[in-house]
């Protein structure tokens, strides 16, 4: 059985993003491991199927690369991950893989798939099954061992004989997550890789939890992955995976979990561990606002933690109430103090166009955060992912324009407008807010001041040119 595993081709200049519900196109240089697949190939190989992995979004390889590759390997079953704004240039994988062999097994793996199974495969013809269970791994192993009779799969959507869609039964949670083994980061070119806040090089991602502790509206992480079922895994597995990533040549990862410190008594174990047993890795990672306190992050500072990304969305209490945020403004900002306190870096995340959303309250949440102590800000575009219930929102009370998944994209103009509040507004404050906070002559001195090295500097500065071009210079198209 000959398998590979493929992170489609870039839709966007900068790579998009599929991990885990992921959506939209990259605005800077992101590249990060497809840590989904990396995982899925780690657990096929642990269960005895060994396998080829391609990133052809990180590593900018076209189509026909893949295709190239698929005539090289010549696979018995391809697997390849999609996204809501993608999906269209991703089942292109399908097609390439069926004029290489009509025989190749050709799974979608996604949430837009889980969300709209019978619509996804209906896009395609060249498209076999798709996973619709949030235990990827399993189906995937499940897959691969009953290649010729996919009606003892559990957890996927197929095309029988007669080429009708059929729905198989559901896979349980897996709640021991160590049977997975560990993700196939050995498969990765390595040196690729970067995100804006990376300081050391090559960088990979790990995650040691799935699910999230919270039920966000918007979020993909419990419409898809369970909620509030965190399952987590040991950490005695967990320290033996960053010990063997630093031994494959690693520097940096990124903690992929939803909230990292979700369960602080687990976490403090964890960052305890990585100290004493000396492992030299530097990395960042998201989390509550709830969910630090000055000892935990005191443990992450010596565990090589620069940078944690704490969500806040909103300032607004009415915002705020109808995604279910549960937490506050202020528990931001008590969170942002602990961690520059503590020597780390911060970043807020906030979204602009949830249900409630108002320009006053944009311009209240853009006024809070410049009263921050924060290294950086996010202001996104809310993009409705089919499967949450912020999309049944947007569709049941007719704000949804559009059902082109290619425009689903927070790089474009919202999909959706309020009668109080449009789609092209939403762009404006957006750009607005962003230029508010990050052209103030102080934030300025303090960024240049805090530089330590080239990376650094040359991060930094590949950034600024590439929010000067899209926030600055194009500002009067803002909204076409």
């Amino acid at each position: 059985m000959k398998i590979l595993l493929i992170e489609p081709p870039a839709v966007s200049p900068f790579g998009n993003q599929r991990i885990f519900g992921g959506n939209g196109s990259n605005k800077s240089d992101f590249r990060k491991p497809p840590l989904d697949l990396m995982m899925i190939s780690g657990y096929l190989r642990k269960e005895g199927f060994d396998n080829d992995l391609l990133d052809a979004n990180a590593s900018r390889r076209s189509l026909d690369e893949v295709q190239t590759l698929m005539r090289e390997k010549r696979p018995d079953v391809v697997f390849f991950s999609t996204s809501t704004c993608t999906i269209y240039k991703d089942l292109l994988v399908a097609r390439a893989a069926k004029e290489t062999s009509p025989s190749i097994l050709t799974v979608a793996v996604g949430t837009h798939g889980m969300a709209l199974p019978e619509e996804t495969l209906g896009l395609s013809e060249h498209l076999d099954a798709l996973i619709h269970t949030g235990e990827w791994e399993q189906a995937a192993l499940n897959i691969v061992r009953n290649a010729g009779d996919l009606g003892k799969v559990r957890g996927i959507h197929y095309r029988n004989r007669l080429r009708e869609i059929v729905k198989t039964e559901d896979q349980p949670p897996l709640t021991e997550l160590d049977v997975l083994g560990f993700p196939s980061h050995d498969k990765l070119e390595k040196e690729i890789y970067r995100d804006p806040v990376t300081k050391r090089f090559p960088k990979t991602m790990v995650m040691g939890q799935k699910a999230c502790i919270n039920n966000c509206s918007f979020c993909c992480q419990p419409a898809f992955f369970g909620a509030p079922l965190v399952r987590k895994r040991s950490v005695e597995h967990f320290l033996e995976e960053l010990e063997w990533v630093q031994k494959l040549g690693f520097r940096e990862v990124m903690f992929n979990d939803a909230t990292i410190t979700a369960d602080m008594d687990w976490a403090a174990r964890l960052f305890e561990g990585m100290i004493s047993k000396g492992i030299d890795l530097t990395w960042n990672c998201s989390t509550r606002a709830d969910r630090v306190d000055g000892e935990i992050l005191g443990l992450m500072k010596r565990a090589g933690c620069h940078t944690i990304a704490i969500g806040m969305e909103s300032t607004d209490p009415v915002v705020l109430k109808n995604i279910r945020k549960n937490t506050t403004p202020e528990q931001v900002r008590n969170a942002v103090s602990l961690i520059r306190k503590s020597g780390m870096d911060s970043i807020v995340f906030c979204v602009i166009g949830f249900p409630g959303e108002t320009r006053e309250s944009v311009e209240g949440t853009i006024q809070f955060l410049k009263t921050l102590d924060t290294t950086y800000i996010t202001l996104g575009l809310a993009v409705p992912a089919p499967g949450t219930d912020f999309y049944r929102y947007v569709e049941e009370n007719g704000y949804l324009l559009t059902k082109d998944w290619s425009r689903f994209d927070p790089l474009q103009k919202p999909v959706f407008s309020y009668p109080s509040f449009s789609a092209e507004e939403m762009v404006s404050y957006q750009s607005h807010g962003l230029r508010q906070f990050y052209l103030r002559p102080g934030y300025i001195l303090r960024k240049l001041l805090a530089i330590r090295s080239l990376t650094e500097a040359t991060t930094n500065f590949s950034n600024f040119i590439g929010f000067m071009n899209r926030y600055v210079r194009s500002r009067t198209r803002i909204g076409d």
